[in-house]
């Protein structure tokens, strides 16, 4: 993160008297020499020190530190001729030609002795015109002739025969005077004259043009609400450009602050508090060719927005600060806004490697945001700036209004306002690293000295449901001498958010999503049936740390000595996989029930009759071996799973090309998927999070494919082959990649088999047989129940197996009509005396007229939708994964007012979020 040039100015600062200065070397201000009061300013580029700023007289000016090479410019002229008869080469043109002095397009009269500098800004540096003698790397003679057959046409530097016309160019430099001080930009016309701006944002210093030069993005906003866009500014033209270009706006929309970024980012703040997202900007096209609409965090219309690094920060009107979630290329938008703390603010400002800057609406002082990483990018807590002016003025400067750091590189480890000098970094890594080794032999010894009484504390973000927005909180677990109950307690400052006893909470979860962010979960009752978990973040090392520390808390709370491996309902969690096993599962209350958390990473789980098993998301099947020492000292094995994911790549042949990606309207995407309906890219596969990794690369299928992986057919869709046919007109290619993650859990790997669905029979005394059926990896999914095996078949009807009574596999299967909706059938789940089916979407059916003597039933009843999967138990309870009441992630239910002259039940309880649940180890 540290700058390459320790002297530059980093960060710059306006006063409310109009004037600016730069922050320099951590915390020192120099002030910016200017004859004008400056009303706002933007910092554009940090190697040549250049800050434009619209001044009292709302023109924009641009101010340029004075370089060790002077900024030239090369003004040039042409000079044209033409050949005739009489005269040979002359200034006799036709009156069809351009001018004997003009331009090089020729379009404008350009006399030698009319040509003047750029601006008033800009002096001679070449007493006389000189002739260029370069020619696209050639070196001419001394007059500089080249020639062509006429006006406008590709110039030679030989003449030939037919050379009619010729041309030469005068060239002459000048110099940049105006340096060291703020000067105003030139007008072209007076259409120019007449604008004047209210903001004014500058960036894209980090874009490579293909030009080669460094360009910076200069955008403004006019009193009218109108967005400009000025070009080619460089530092060939001194950074003040050519000429104001308007950029379309939505209709009826009106813009009151625009930012950009150090790349492509450009965000704008609509009159009526919206945000306004460019689109289609890069390097070979700086102004874009749209716009997005953003909406407004709740009812905090938007004052301001800054741009920094993948990442967007917000000041709403009321002064609130917010944080724009998952920006980037792919998604220039983001998803959603993020309050930031209680700190309220009057400007904000994003330097180019993501250092986060504020001024306090209370004190108008500056404020650096600590903590700002990868990990956490909106940060911990405001820190306040203690600045040292060195520009003489003292209480005379009033206070600050406005920042901009757009383009600077802040080191945040050299700043003065982090209390940390190199020198004590080093000293304090060699006072642990010195600790560490002269206390590792004594770390198994037990202390001297037993002590009840203890405390541990972090700084963590925990989500805040009324504010709808994460909170800076001191989180502390802690029990006092006399008190045998732990407690968890969040707070911030005084204010005490959540204060519970660790023996309140039923389950501790960790949650990653696929940018690797990590949430510790943690659930109460009553938490469990608001369907809203206290939800902590953090860094990744953070999360990961307490949830060892709490989960160590809470197993050693619950007095964990062993687990049976019956009377257990299993779970996965949504968007880890990890399973949870039930502990002292009540009968009555489901919120209430406690969950003990063991690593692994699956897509389905089964558990009966002291047998659990699970199926990895590459069908391999794993057993669970038990527990080892008690507690969450699990035994320590490394279970993988793997994933791959797959593309096809589409062509059509045609009698010209061959075959390729151009086809037909009504033909499916040149990239998709098995189906042709979906539009894929290799790029728009992502990890599912932050523990897995990628494998391999994509490669193709070479399975019943020809040598490049190519399968062929008559048209899409048909019968796909490996060798090429004369009627063959279209092909695909399968391409495929592969994910894997790793974890030290205690699980065994099972059968060779790959399996794609498994049901272990409920209900089987200890030590006898035990029946498990399970479905190839080719097959649809099936269940088992205790006396008769149920299957759903690929066309949605049910299939029932009878005679597994008296014989284990059963004599035959019997085959059970579909719902009368016509319904396909997906899963199927047995009990003692009750079977429940689930289609494919989500809807859930009861088979009525169920018995031992009548296994087939009589007819299904709809009994409630919203149901992803289901397991029912040999006491004929169900168990579901259900949407949930918020319709938020799936949530694990139970099915209520089950009774033994009513099946079916009343109504469903709800627990806490799970993906996956078996609940048929549950015995009578």
């Amino acid at each position: 993160m540290a700058s390459a040039m320790s002297d530059t100015s980093k960060l710059y600062i306006l006063s409310s008297k109009g004037k600016v200065f730069a922050l320099k070397n951590g915390n020192h201000l120099e002030r910016l020499e200017s004859a004008i009061e400056i009303k706002r300013i933007a910092f554009a580029n940090q190697s040549r020190d250049v800050v434009y700023g619209i001044g009292s007289d709302l023109k924009v000016c641009v101010w340029v530190a004075e370089p060790e090479v002077p900024v030239r410019q090369v003004v040039e002229l042409y000079q044209n001729e033409r050949w005739t008869p009489t005269r040979g080469y002359s200034d006799l043109l036709l009156p069809t030609d351009r001018h004997h002095w003009s331009d090089e397009s020729g379009r404008y009269h350009r006399p030698r002795e009319e040509v003047e500098v750029p601006s008033a800004h800009w002096q001679w540096d070449s007493a006389n015109w000189e002739i260029d003698e370069n020619f696209d790397g050639q070196l001419l003679g001394p007059d500089g002739w080249t020639y062509a057959i006429d006006f406008p046409a590709t110039y030679s530097p030989d003449k030939r025969w037919n050379s009619m016309v010729r041309r030469r160019r005068w060239i002459r430099t000048c110099r940049y005077r105006s340096t060291n001080r703020f000067a105003d930009l030139p007008c072209r016309d007076q259409s120019e004259a007449d604008l004047a701006f209210i903001d004014i944002a500058a960036g894209g210093c980090d874009l490579s043009y293909p030009d080669g030069l460094t360009h910076v993005s200069v955008w403004a906003v006019s009193v009218l609400g109108q967005v400009y866009i000025r070009p080619v500014c460089s530092r060939t033209t001194a950074y003040h450009g050519m000429l104001w270009m308007r950029v379309d706006l939505p209709e009826g929309m009106e813009v009151s602050q625009i930012a950009c970024g150090s790349s492509e980012g450009v965000w704008a703040v609509t009159a009526t508090g919206w945000a306004l997202v460019r689109t289609g900007i890069s390097r070979d096209c700086q102004y874009g060719s749209g716009w997005s609409t953003v909406e407004p965090p709740f009812d905090a219309l938007l004052l301001q927005v800054t741009v920094g690094p993948d990442s967007v920060w917000a000041l709403g009107k009321d002064g609130s600060v917010w944080f724009r979630q998952n920006i980037k290329k792919s998604c220039p938008a983001g998803t959603g806004w993020v309050a930031i703390s209680s700190f309220l603010a009057t400007c904000l400002t994003v330097s180019r490697n993501g250092e986060v800057f504020a001024l306090g609406s209370a004190d108008r002082q500056l404020y650096w945001r600590s903590g700002v990483s990868l990990e956490d990018p909106h940060g911990r807590a405001w820190k306040k700036l203690s600045l040292v002016d060195k520009s003489g003025e003292g209480d005379n400067r009033d206070l600050w209004i406005w920042i901009s750091a757009t383009a600077g590189f802040l080191d945040s480890r050299s700043a003065s306002w982090e209390g940390s000098e190199e020198w004590k970094d080093e000293v304090i890594t060699q006072l642990s690293s010195r600790f560490s080794k002269e206390m590792q032999g004594f770390s198994t010894l037990n202390r001297a000295i037993s002590r009840t009484g203890w405390k541990n504390s972090a700084v963590l973000k925990v989500w805040s449901g009324k504010q709808a927005a994460w909170e800076d909180c001191k989180v502390e677990v802690g029990c006092d001498e006399d008190d045998e109950q732990a407690t968890l307690l969040t707070a911030d400052g005084e204010k005490v958010h959540i204060s519970m006893l660790i023996s309140e909470v039923t389950a501790v979860q960790l949650h990653e999503d696929p940018q690797g962010s990590q949430e510790l979960w943690i659930y109460t009752a009553f938490l469990t049936r608001a369907a809203s978990p206290l939800r902590m973040s953090g860094s990744r090392n953070d999360i990961e740390t307490w949830y060892t520390f709490l989960t160590e808390c809470y197993w050693s709370d619950l007095d964990v000595k062993d687990l049976p491996k019956t009377d257990r309902v299993w779970i996965l969690a949504p968007l880890t996989g990890c399973p949870s096993l039930s502990h002292g599962l009540t009968a009555d209350a489901l919120p209430s029930s406690k969950w003990l958390t063991l690593a692994g990473h699956f897509q389905t789980i089964e558990s009966a009759s002291g047998i659990t098993w699970a199926l990895g998301h590459d069908n391999s099947v794993w057993v669970w071996v038990g527990c080892y020492e008690g507690k969450s000292g699990t035994e320590r094995r490394v279970q993988t799973d793997t994933r791959t994911v797959e593309l096809y790549e589409n062509q059509r042949w045609n009698p010209v090309g061959g075959f390729s990606s151009s086809l037909l309207p009504s033909d499916r995407y040149a990239w998709s998927d098995d189906a042709g309906r979906v539009s894929l890219t290799k790029d728009s596969f992502q990890l599912p999070s932050g523990s897995w990794r990628w494998e391999s690369d994509w490669v193709p299928d070479y399975n019943q494919a020809d040598d490049d992986g190519w399968r062929y057919s008559f048209d899409f869709p048909g019968a796909y082959h490996g060798q090429k046919l004369a009627t063959d007109c279209v092909r695909r290619r399968r391409w495929y990649r592969t994910m894997k993650v790793e974890s030290a859990a205690p699980w065994l790997p099972g059968p060779a088999t790959k399996l794609k669905g498994i049901s272990i029979c409920p209900g089987v005394a200890t030590g006898e047989i035990v029946p498990l059926w399970g479905v190839n990896s080719g097959r649809k999914r099936g269940v088992a129940g205790p006396s008769n095996d149920s299957e759903s078949a690929s066309d949605g009807t049910a299939y029932v197996r009878n005679g597994t009574k008296g014989k284990m596999d059963g004599l035959y299967w019997f085959q059970v009509e579909k719902p009368n909706n016509g319904a396909f059938l997906a899963h199927v789940t047995v009990g003692s005396s009750v079977v429940w089916a689930l289609s494919q979407d989500n809807i859930l059916y009861f088979r009525q007229n169920f018995s031992a003597a009548f296994p087939e039933g009589t007819d299904w009843i709809e009994v409630a939708g919203d149901i992803t999967q289901i397991s029912a138990n040999h006491r004929d309870e169900l168990y579901a994964i259900s949407s949930g009441p918020q319709q938020s992630l799936p949530v694990l239910a139970r099915r209520t007012g089950q009774r033994y002259d009513d099946k079916i039940g009343s109504g469903w309880e709800f627990g806490i979020f799970a993906k996956n649940v078996s609940a048929r180890g549950l015995q009578v």
